[in-house]
């Protein structure tokens, strides 16, 4: 089974991407340039002096972020597959990243299953990992990296797929409960519940604007103003 690229939600990543690249530039160029201009004065010879050394500077390190960033995208995802051998990243350089069934090893942690998931946080997401020579190893099927951004619309029948597989190849392998029900997947089946998780993230909607309307309606009669209406 081979990923099929979610085009909307990686044009609106990407587009975040150079809004945020575009609003650092103008921080780091127009704050020394507005304190400088404050007062509509002419610079003063030590302005004159930092803006030689700054925005050279400046420009070096945009250089080298670019030049990085150029590096970093021959890495980039462009394809994510599952077969009989486990999970494949293709990337743009053509080199293939692979997390093999055959490799997967018994967690020794306790609480942990052999396949289980790290719970996401506001810093980072959660993802899925398995056991390789004793450690941990991710099991990504999509990359959230600043511009190096995939994602799939079938992620989940990916994440489906290789369940299934890992239950038929890997027998010995014990995959956690949270894995299936994060994922929406029946562990019988291996069938993605698109209804489950619609009424999963209705619920989720509801909940917040329920918290919300809390929240102003306190706000409202212990401070005499609502912040919603």
């Amino acid at each position: 089974m081979c990923s099929e690229r979610n085009t909307v939600v990686t044009v609106v990543m990407y587009m975040l991407f150079a809004l945020l690249c575009i609003a650092m530039i103008a921080l780091f160029v127009g704050i020394p340039l507005a304190l400088q201009l404050e007062h509509n004065s002419p610079l003063s010879n030590g302005e004159m002096i930092f803006n030689l050394i700054y925005f050279p500077l400046l420009l070096w390190g945009s250089w080298l972020l670019y030049k990085n960033y150029l590096h970093q995208k021959q890495k980039k995802v462009v394809l994510i597959s599952v077969d009989q051998d486990g999970l494949h990243h293709q990337q743009a350089d053509g080199s293939v990243y692979s997390v093999l069934y055959k490799e997967l090893e018994k967690s020794k942690e306790d609480y942990v299953s052999d396949i289980d998931r790290k719970v996401g946080t506001k810093y980072s997401p959660g993802y899925i990992f398995g056991f390789k020579n004793g450690v941990k190893v991710p099991i990504h099927f999509s990359t959230a990296e600043n511009g190096l951004s995939y994602v799939p619309k079938n992620k989940y029948q990916l994440i489906a797929h290789f369940l299934q597989g890992a239950v038929l190849f890997c027998p010995h392998i014990k995959i956690s409960p949270a894995v299936y029900a994060d994922s929406f997947i029946n562990p019988k089946t291996f069938e993605f519940d698109k209804k489950a998780q619609r009424l999963t993230y209705f619920i989720a909607f509801v909940l917040v604007i329920i918290i919300l309307l809390a929240i102003d309606l306190f706000i409202k009669y212990t401070k005499g103003f609502s912040m919603l209406f």
